[in-house]
């Protein structure tokens, strides 16, 4: 009677230690990314000022509701409708400050699946994260990150890397019900983000569809047909639960309200010029292809110390439940490599599909070629980069010092967590690029005059290096070189205002002075309420407030 009360307590008590344990990691992980993305990032974050006021205008028309960017397509429909309530009852502050922990723990949970799934230890995931998170503090490919704040490719990363890990249980395990599973987490990801999810659902087709191609060399009818069930199971659970954010973007995409050649020039205009720094392969400078080729190296050395020989030679098709923990971790490794190696092979379709050595217009079939880089071709492989070299570089750890003393084990763990954040504290950017520390506490200073001292409808004319200008000042912009749009009419739209007041300003300032005919003809033009600038001038209007850099105009 004792023994089964005792047995039967230890028994009860045995699921709570195994949630304690399976709890801790994940938020030590979610820590150490919160801690870097706040220590190299202060809120705002350079994308954070066009996410959240996009939501909330998404939940609340009327703020800023002579905003261009503002009333342009929503590209990411779900992030929208699901922070934009926050950022009517909270500061984006707040908001910013709580989305970037819910982040960190999203990624957490999604890099300890991951971790797991390719036989790292809980301590190892950890330290395997404080590594990634010293990478990304070196430097990136194209430019992705997923520490640096709040928007909803950093969700769709948590929860595509989620999905990754579980597609390798599933696999190995020739499971149709992890598949679902991860399928599901795809989904999510797609939905929140339909690039970054859909790359990802993408890579993970292709490795199945390499496995397929062996499996018809060796076609065993009794082993077949799982693996065929598996990733039918993940497809139809990605595009199922991927619906409700993937249908507004393909209908952005398929608009067809537009002429054929318009939509070109809306493509030209946002791959070779807008965000040629993230998809125009030849804008890319000499540090980030070494960076690259640095991480690429590390990447396949540490996979071939940490690969094992003894794997089944087809675990799609003969499952691994009879297998030993090495080969199951052994073969996890390797479907991970394999995803790479298909983010890699996109990678490098990209490279081809875009490098030039003339004029991106003077380029041979230059429409169908921006048409494709627009998808981003890079992004995957960016990202995947640093993730998978932290944990080869954790898994060779683990296997080289699984016998040293606790005093190493404890040394290495706070070296991994140290390094990133002594890495993010002497990077930190203090101040938003183009703005020295005075310039940007005195814009800080005009926009708080012009939140308090201005109609909440008035429409401003903004600089080139406007940041969080709708964040602080909460009035709308006519246009902002940072807030361009994603649609073809948008981008077009974008770019006719950017060219009309470039025209302007040089018309405007032939004789010297900005009069009094020259701001009716903006107000005329446009219907501009007021002018902040630190370099237009000199004005023969007085402002009605000056800062030590900028000053604020009245358009008569």
């Amino acid at each position: 009677m004792i023994r089964v009360s005792v047995t039967e307590s230890i028994s009860n008590r045995q699921p709570e230690k195994s949630r304690y344990f399976c709890l801790l990691p994940v938020l030590a992980i979610a820590v150490v990314f919160f801690a870097v993305s706040l220590l190299s990032r202060p809120v705002p974050g350079v994308n954070e000022p066009h996410y959240l006021c996009k939501a909330r205008s998404f939940s609340d028309p009327a703020w800023c509701q002579r905003d261009f960017f503002l009333t342009s397509a929503d590209a990411h429909y779900c992030f929208f409708w699901l922070v934009g309530p926050f950022t009517q009852v909270s500061s984006f502050a707040a908001v910013a400050l709580t989305g970037r922990w819910i982040a960190a723990c999203i990624l957490a949970i999604g890099w300890t699946v991951l971790s797991r799934s390719i036989g790292l230890s809980a301590r190892t995931s950890v330290e395997s994260a404080g590594i990634f998170a010293f990478l990304t503090q070196l430097g990136s490919f194209s430019g992705e990150w997923l520490l640096d704040g709040f928007e909803s490719k950093v969700l769709a990363w948590g929860f595509g890397l989620t999905a990754i890990g579980l597609w390798i249980r599933g696999t190995l395990n020739v499971c149709p019900g992890w598949m679902t599973t991860a399928g599901i987490a795809c989904g999510v990801g797609v939905m929140l983000h339909p690039v970054v999810g859909g790359w990802i659902a993408v890579c993970i087709c292709m490795v199945w569809l390499f496995d397929w191609m062996l499996l018809r060399r060796s076609f065993r009818p009794t082993g077949a047909l799982k693996p065929v069930i598996g990733i039918l199971a993940f497809s139809l659970a990605t595009i199922i639960v991927a619906l409700p954010g993937l249908i507004p973007a393909v209908k952005m995409l398929l608009d067809r309200s537009l002429s054929n050649k318009e939509r070109e020039l809306a493509t030209f205009i946002q791959v070779f010029w807008r965000l040629k720094h993230h998809l125009d392969p030849t804008e890319l400078t000499k540090f980030q292809w070494g960076y690259a080729g640095g991480l690429l190296a590390l990447l396949i050395v540490t996979f071939m110390k940490t690969h094992k020989r003894g794997a089944p030679d087809n675990p799609v098709s003969d499952g691994l439940h009879g297998a030993t923990e090495a080969s199951q971790t052994s073969c996890g490794r390797f479907l991970l490599f394999r995803f790479f190696v298909a983010a890699m092979m996109i990678a490098v379709a990209g490279v081809a599909i875009g490098w030039h050595f003339v004029n991106a217009r003077d380029m041979a079939g230059w429409q169908w070629r921006a048409g494709l880089l627009k998808f981003y071709p890079f992004r995957t492989f960016d990202a995947m980069l640093p993730i998978i070299s932290s944990m080869f570089v954790a898994t060779l750890l683990q296997q080289n010092l699984a016998c040293r003393s606790r005093r190493i084990r404890a040394g290495l763990s706070l070296l991994c967590l140290g390094l990133p954040i002594a890495a993010a504290t002497i990077q930190r950017d203090s101040v938003p690029p183009g703005y020295s520390a005075e310039q940007f506490t005195d814009w800080q200073a005009a926009c708080a005059w012009i939140r308090t001292e201005t109609d909440t409808t008035a429409l401003f004319l903004t600089p080139r290096e406007s940041f969080g200008f709708k964040w602080y000042a909460e009035r709308a912009e006519y246009v902002c070189y940072k807030d361009c749009p994603q649609d073809a009419g948008g981008i077009l739209e974008w770019n006719r205002r950017l060219w009309w007041l470039h025209s302007w300003t040089l018309s405007s300032s032939s004789d010297g002075v900005y009069d009094r005919s020259d701001l009716e003809q903006l107000r005329a033009q446009i219907g501009c309420d007021y002018i902040i600038t630190r370099i237009l001038g000199p004005f023969e209007t007085a402002p009605d407030w000056t800062g030590k850099y900028w000053q604020i105009i009245k358009v008569p």
